[in-house]
Formats: structure tokens, sequence, C-alpha cells
């Protein structure tokens, strides 16, 4: 018994990270589209899991999008139950009025610890004050102010400790779509100081995202429909990570296969796309994650239903 109590509180330090600021708040387990291209989306989401890559990416949307995302995560690892929930919505109020998000995030393992992000964004595209050409580049900007709120729970000993503290902070970002397929895409995460101690300054680290991606409607030679390929370079606290990943659509767009990995983990994903009248859309999105680091488990499985109007 001892052994699998110790094993879950391990586990759940290593996935929530609840001994390091620089840690906490920083793992990526929302948006299955984007989980399955490896989390590599800074430079392609556009979409209702935009806010929490790139804010500057709801500019782009041309209808409401609403998404709600659950998972399981290290599925194989004795006593160990750990879940990651997601909710975003975009309203796109107009092209020159810019759109509106709500997204809420949450990691947690029942009964011992739990982090909550809520954020509220707004985006802009940006051709018209710089004087860009829409033919060649289309330019967004957004910000985002976020809410974060840790929770844990003491054991009896310290039990009257504050088991929660939340912070404000906020994220910028900007994307740059090109008229030859290349987006490139910034995000800087945390911008204010955030500190989230229970009785010490604990203070969550900026994290800055540089992101790349390239698109065709058919890769030349092999002849790949639909096919994008992405990578984001990830600069936090003095360290450099990098994730990368790839999507096609087959069956007239309607079926998405994905691809994608990091240090830590591969990453594959489906997706399946309902079309219905005045162009509303239903999508269901798969991903699997295999980490590399957790021998014993069996991966984390997420699932998501979107739907656009």
């Amino acid at each position: 018994m001892k052994k699998k109590i110790l094993a879950v509180l391990l586990l759940s330090i290593f996935v929530l990270a609840s001994q390091k600021a620089e840690s906490a708040f920083v793992d990526t387990y929302w948006g299955v589209r984007a989980l399955g291209m490896g989390g590599a989306y800074t430079a392609v989401g556009t979409d209702a899991n935009a806010p929490l890559y790139n804010i500057a990416g709801t500019a782009f949307a041309t209808q409401q999008e609403v998404t709600l995302m659950g998972s399981r995560l290290f599925t194989g690892v004795e006593g160990v139950e750990i879940g990651a929930n997601y909710f975003g919505y975009v309203y796109p109020i107009s092209q020159e009025y810019g759109s509106v998000s709500l997204a809420w995030s949450s990691t947690s393992t029942p009964g011992l610890r739990r982090e909550d992000t809520f954020n509220l964004g707004y985006s802009r595209m940006l051709n018209d004050i710089f004087k860009l050409d829409g033919r060649f580049v289309e330019f967004s900007a957004g910000v985002n102010i976020k809410y974060l709120l840790q929770e844990t729970k003491f054991d009896e000993e310290d039990k009257d400790l504050q088991g929660y503290q939340g912070a404000v902070t906020g994220d910028l970002g900007f994307l740059a779509m090109f008229s030859n397929g290349i987006g490139v895409g910034f995000s800087s995460k945390y911008l204010l100081p955030a500190d989230i101690g229970y009785l010490e300054k604990d203070e969550v680290k900026n994290v800055n995202v540089l992101g790349l991606s390239y698109y065709n409607d058919q890769l030349p030679i092999v002849k790949i429909p639909y096919f994008t390929v992405a990578a984001d370079i990830i600069f936090r606290n003095n360290e450099t990570f990098i994730r990368a990943g790839a999507e096609t659509y087959l069956l007239n767009k309607k079926l998405a296969v994905r691809l994608g990995g990091r240090k830590e983990a591969l990453d594959v994903g489906f997706g399946y796309t309902f079309a219905f009248a005045n162009d509303a859309a239903l999508t269901i999105d798969y991903a699997f994650e295999m980490p590399l680091e957790i021998e014993e488990s069996y991966g984390s499985h997420f699932i998501s239903v979107s739907f656009r109007f």
C-alpha cells in the first residue's frame, strides 16, 4: 500500500510539478488536434484550441467554435488517476473588431492536487494598421488575461495550511500566415509575475515560444493532400525544448491523420468532421500519447468534440 501511495505522489509531482513553480502550469495536456501534432501548434492553431498555444490565432476564426476535451493520463500505472480537461470558445466579432475567446484548462489528481487556468482573450488582424497586402501575408496579434489557481490537499499534520493559491498573469501572441504556405507564430506566456506559492514566493516562469509551419493543398512529389508540418521552439528558464508534428486530411478533408513528438513523448492523432447546413460542422478528435520516461504507463488518451457554427 505504501508503494502505491508513493507511486501516486511521485507521478503527480512529475506531471503537476507541485514543488517547483518553473514547472507548474507549463506542461500542456490540452487541445486534441494540437496534441496529435506533438504540441507544435503556435503557428498552426486558428481554432478554439488556440487560446492556450497562441492567442493571436483566434483572429483568423470566421465562425464561432466551442470545444470540449476529456482525457486520462498515464494509463497502466497502478493506483494513479490523473486527468486533463479543457473548454474553449471563440467568437469572431468582425474583421474590423477582431475575436474574443474564453478558455478553461484543468489537470488534476483527485483528492491530491489540481491546476486550473482561466483565460479571457482578444485578438485582431493587423493588416489594415500596418498597410500589409493580404494577398501576401495575413498578420494578427492577441492578448490573454489568465488566472492561475492551484489546490493541494495537505495531510492531517498540515491541515491548517491554506490549500489553494491563485495569481493573475497574461499572454501576448503574434501570427503571420504567408500566401506561400509558411506560418510564423510567437507567443510569450506568463508575462506578469504569478506567485502561486503557499508559504513562500513561488513564481511561474515566463515561457516564450517560436512556431514555424508549412501548409500545402497537395505536397509536391509525394502528393500528400492538405498537408501541414510544424515545429515549436520553446524557451523556458534558460532551457530550450522542441516539439514537432505533421497533419494531413483525407476523404475530401473529412478525416485527419496526425503524428508528432517531443523529448518526453510520441503522439498520434485522428479526427473526423461531419458537415451540416450553413457551414456548421462537428469534429471528433482523438489523440494518443506514449510517454518515453514512464515505463509502467500504457500511454495517455485524449478525446474532444468541437462544433463550428
